[in-house]
């Protein structure tokens, strides 16, 4: 197969399916991988863009669990470095080692003394999972640390914390490689494609009805499973279906906020700590921001807040006033913000005045089978690093429904080593137009992007970068969008798209 190519209505609706897989957020790329490897005739369905939700809104991070041992909780730790490895290995130009640095205040639970045991502990629990690519954790002395800190270093400051663990360059370039994997195993799959309803009868659900939003058209889809890997819509989607008690095994959503700003930090990524409670069981302080360097610019996050908290304005200016308060030496302006990654997560929200938000540090995998909805799985993550495991063991839910096993040892392996296919970091010139039109012209021949925004906000990584900031950035948007013309790609959402927003009330 040649590139990404967008599946039909007509060929969706033609033949039953083993699996239906509903969004296409890393979750639900990931089950497609996994299905496609293990020979089920799978299609996955996304209602807009692949990867545009809480995917595309991350600190681009995947993290080796050490923040685990704070929470005394070792199982997720292990799965963390497996996974770390796991992407480091199939997706090496993507996936880069980042070097990491926390101040270490005090000599008590804050100080050096705890954290090198908990390091320890970490060194020993990761045994035989972590690769050849990150280092072990430890500690570094309080000269050696305001040397990494920098102007970030608290005075009290008597050592730092030190670990690695992995960067994404590109986030829409990792999905792209996931969905190419899934693609290349005969998984059928279509962006702009929103599931209607849930087709239900006799307690099992049997696929679900479908409307292609690039033209209108409306049919249904056959299936054995439906995997709903759906995010904060999961419960939504399920609630027609599902006995009304059962929606109660949902998690609860709050938001989670990331911010690119025009300033460099060096090469590592630092920590500080604000005044808010740290949400884990061994508390060393407030909760820890971090701030890494990316492309020449710094990602901070991440900052959590209820679901229902106010615009986007507000809550970044609340994020920069609690960090400029954490570290006063930042003195960070809202005019330094290039970009604002704002997604759901899935946490618990204290119903009390403060709204404080604990994020969850597991997944919810559903079988809705006791339910009243047979066929029916729901996934909901926590992370992007753990998405292969989650989607593994979706799998293995879904083979039993489907009168299988669980993955085999060799299955497992084969998952967990196969390299991405077109996991390449494409670095954009915006001053080479002919390079920029052959980018976007390629991105919808052979990557399934249908709008402007799909080309040049997630295959390309340009509006996170600012390349759309400002007034200079609205002028080249409207050169893009002239070039999209040109080329017959969409410069704007699709009308039924818009239909679909107000009538879900998205934003």
């Amino acid at each position: 197969m040649n590139g990404l190519q967008r599946a039909t209505l007509d060929s969706l609706t033609t033949a039953p399916y083993d699996i239906l897989i509903v969004g296409g957020g890393i979750y639900g790329a990931m089950a497609a991988r996994e299905a496609g490897m293990r020979g089920y005739r799978t299609a996955l369905v996304e209602q807009s863009d692949f990867g545009g939700g809480a995917s595309h809104n991350s600190l681009k991070i995947v993290h080796g669990g050490i923040r685990y041992v704070q929470h005394l909780d070792v199982m997720r730790l292990r799965a963390s470095v497996r996974e770390r490895a796991f992407w480091r290995h199939v997706a090496p130009e993507l996936v880069k080692p980042l070097d990491f640095t926390i101040p270490l205040t005090g000599y008590g639970v804050k100080g050096p003394i705890v954290f090198r045991a908990a390091a320890m502990l970490y060194q020993a629990l990761e045994l035989g999972l972590r690769g050849p690519d990150f280092g072990s954790a430890g500690v570094v002395s309080d000269a050696v640390a305001r040397q990494q800190l920098g102007q970030l270093a608290p005075k009290d400051l008597t050592g730092g914390g030190v670990w690695r663990d992995g960067q994404m360059l590109d986030t829409g370039r990792l999905q792209i490689a996931v969905l190419s994997a899934a693609a290349r195993y005969g998984v059928h799959i279509a962006n702009y494609m929103a599931v209607d309803a849930l087709a239900h009868s006799d307690g099992r659900v049997g696929g679900a009805s479908v409307t292609d939003l690039t033209n209108g058209g409306t049919g249904k889809i056959s299936a054995r499973v439906v995997l709903s890997c759906t995010g904060g819509s999961a419960k939504s989607l399920a609630s027609k279906v599902i006995y009304p008690e059962a929606q109660d095994r949902f998690p609860a959503f709050a938001r989670a906020l990331n911010i690119v700003v025009d300033r460099q930090i060096g090469d590592r990524a630092m920590g500080i700590v604000g005044t808010e409670k740290s949400d884990a069981i061994v508390d060393r302080g407030g909760r820890m921001y971090f701030l890494t360097p990316w492309s020449g610019l710094t990602i901070i996050g991440t900052h959590e807040a209820p679901a229902c908290s106010h615009g986007t304005d507000t809550a970044v200016a609340d994020f920069l006033d609690i960090l400029n308060r954490a570290a006063p030496a930042l003195e960070l302006k809202s005019t330094d913000v290039l970009h604002t990654f704002d997604g759901m997560i899935p946490a618990d929200v204290d119903d009390d005045r403060t709204g404080s938000v604990r994020r969850q540090t597991a997944g919810t995998l559903l079988d809705h089978t006791s339910d009243g909805a047979a066929g029916l799985i729901s996934v909901i993550g926590v992370k992007y690093t753990t998405a292969r495991a989650i989607a593994a063991r979706a799998m293995d839910v879904a083979a039993l429904q489907l009168g299988g096993v669980p993955a085999s040892k060799e299955m497992q392996r084969q998952s967990l080593t196969e390299k991405l296919p077109n996991a390449a970091h494409l670095p954009v010139d915006l001053d080479d137009i002919e390079a920029l039109t052959a980018r976007m012209d390629h991105a919808m021949q052979h990557e399934m992007a249908m709008t402007l925004d799909d080309a040049v906000k997630r295959r390309m990584p340009l509006a996170e970068s600012g390349a759309f900031s400002g007034s200079e950035g609205a002028k080249r948007y409207a050169q893009l969008k002239n070039i999209a013309l040109e080329i017959g790609l969409s410069p704007e959402q699709f009308p039924h798209r818009k239909a679909l927003k107000k009538r879900l009330n998205l934003t």
